[in-house]
């Protein structure tokens, strides 16, 4: 009797070496062997490819090219490099010793994201709040003050209305209050400063002297960010990435709050006019990089930073699809991943529903297939139904009723 395994992570593959007594000592000697990934590099000169091929296959790797790369008839093609993490490892350390540049750098990338998918922990901490979530999930009510976003514009925009909702949120579990001022729905004009900050300030501190709650101000504004800060909020959830506004990064490197940084495509007036993506996950990895790099130069602790991939945002209804589906390729920053499918216009062209408050199965499904392939922190509006949803997705992950 034999069984198929797949393995996602090295806890997993500890868990079965455990189960029929491995020595402990070879631990690490063999977990690595048992995890593969594969790895696609863009843009390689037909040498670059070559010597890329026979380097993996020195070691038990191989790199799948264009059929007509070793005869250099091909001049450009992009590569897929496969094999057991140890042994890519061990590709990374003889890339980068090679004398071209750009082989030196495909060595670097690789190892960075090897080590960044196998983090045995992905740390979220701001102020006095850490969070491990490696299994684990936060769930992040939207409370939009709004009178015109997509979903329930003009339902929560009093005070009164607001911390209503806000109340029956954490009541049923959320982790997060999200408040928004702005709507960034499709082709949605900006909202001017003053009118921002008189939808936000006043939400943001009743909240927290009324509530013991994390809440989150969703703006891409650096003086809403700054002002809601001042007024208690915890998290800056910016659309943008931090590209909308200059001094945004100052206003965060000045604050201890966490930070959600989206991929967006355009801006919310135009970002759903034809987008259109060559390479639609490494595209948004590039975004990834670039925010990366200005939270390290800004010297902002990494620990603080989401990453939000943007669904509905400068995205095609299948594009929201394939980053659902592939989640897993933002897991190279060694940040959590936040989703937001909440109620959104892919979910009722998949399932033919015209009014996003009927989309709450299609909502649960995404997000759920959405925990499995990697996601930490889940952006909704139907609080309840997800934290039951998630809580089993998780139990289901853990192979316990009663998980740690």
């Amino acid at each position: 009797m034999i069984e198929l395994l797949r393995f996602d992570n090295l806890s997993d593959i500890k868990k079965e070496f455990e189960s029929i007594g491995v020595d402990t000592r070879a631990f690490s000697l063999m977990d690595k062997k048992a995890l593969c990934y594969t790895t696609r590099v863009f843009d390689c000169k037909f040498y670059h490819a070559n010597i890329l091929k026979q380097e993996a296959l020195s070691i038990g790797c191989d790199v799948a090219v264009e059929k007509s790369t070793i005869t250099a008839e091909t001049r450009i093609t992009n590569c897929l490099i496969f094999g057991d993490v140890k042994r890519l490892l061990r590709l990374a350390e003889k890339l980068r010793k090679q004398d071209f540049e750009f082989l030196k750098t495909v060595g670097i990338k690789l190892e960075t994201y090897l080590k960044n998918a196998l983090k045995e922990k992905v740390v979220f901490a701001f102020k006095d709040k850490r969070f491990i979530l490696k299994d684990n999930f936060l769930i992040m009510g939207i409370l939009n003050v709004t009178p015109d976003s997509f979903s329930d514009g003009g339902k929560f925009n009093s005070l009164d209305k607001a911390l209503e909702h806000t109340q029956q949120m954490i009541e049923e579990g959320a982790d997060i209050i999200d408040v928004g001022g702005e709507s960034t729905r499709p082709n949605a004009e900006a909202v001017g400063l003053d009118e921002e900050l008189k939808r936000v300030l006043p939400v943001v501190e009743a909240i927290k002297k009324r509530f013991d709650v994390i809440v989150s101000v969703d703006t891409y504004k650096s003086e809403v960010a700054k002002r809601a800060l001042d007024a208690g909020a915890d998290i800056i959830n910016d659309i943008s990435g931090l590209s909308f506004d200059d001094k945004m990064v100052d206003v965060l490197k000045d604050s201890d709050c966490g930070i959600v940084a989206m991929h967006i495509k355009g801006t919310p007036k135009n970002m759903q006019k034809n987008p259109i993506y060559s390479h639609l996950i490494a595209e948004i990895n590039s975004k990834f990089e670039n925010i990366i790099k200005k939270i390290e130069k800004a010297n902002i602790n990494i620990e603080r930073l989401i990453l939000d991939p943007g669904i509905g945002f400068g995205k095609r209804f299948d594009d929201n699809l394939t980053i659902i589906n592939h989640l897993e390729g933002f897991k190279v920053w060694g940040r959590p991943i936040l989703i937001g499918t909440s109620r959104k216009s892919f979910i009722g062209a998949a399932l033919n529903i015209e009014k996003p408050t009927q989309r709450l199965y299609g909502t649960i499904a995404s997000n759920v297939v959405a925990y499995i392939k990697g996601a930490r922190i889940f952006r909704v509006h139907d609080v309840k139904e997800h934290k039951d949803a998630l809580k089993l997705a998780y139990c289901i992950a853990r192979e316990s009723i009663h998980p740690e």
